[in-house]
């Protein structure tokens, strides 16, 4: 059977091609700095602000071996922090600043409309 009609190679190719539409949409209205990922991550502490790196890769169902740079990325971007974890001196725990903060109502309003585009 030829990988074009592979279930799973489908379901891969209709995933790119929605991050890649949700992508330019968040270029267009005015984020260009933020990503698919980035937003999975925004929208998981939208929810629950203090996480670990561990939980929050889980809630936004992105890969452990990508979540340290992508924390990295965003701590650069300024939407997020890490402070230390009350409990394990070891660890850290992930948190929203301001602008991450301030930023859910418009990053949903963009992430909604690219969805219900890409879906009618």
């Amino acid at each position: 059977m030829k990988m074009e009609y592979q279930v799973g190679f489908l379901l891969s190719r209709a995933t790119w091609a929605m991050n890649n539409a949700v992508n330019r949409m968040l270029r267009e209205n005015g984020h260009g700095d933020i990503s698919v990922a980035y937003f999975a991550v925004l929208q998981a502490l939208w929810e629950n602000d203090r996480m670990s790196i561990t939980d929050l890769g889980e809630k936004a169902q992105l890969e452990k071996s990508t979540m340290t740079s992508l924390i990295d990325r965003m701590e650069g971007a300024g939407l997020v922090r890490r402070e230390d974890h009350p409990t394990d001196r070891r660890a850290y725990q992930i948190c929203l600043t301001d602008r991450g903060k301030d930023l859910e109502k418009s990053l949903d309003e963009v992430v909604s409309r690219a969805y219900r585009h890409l879906t009618r």
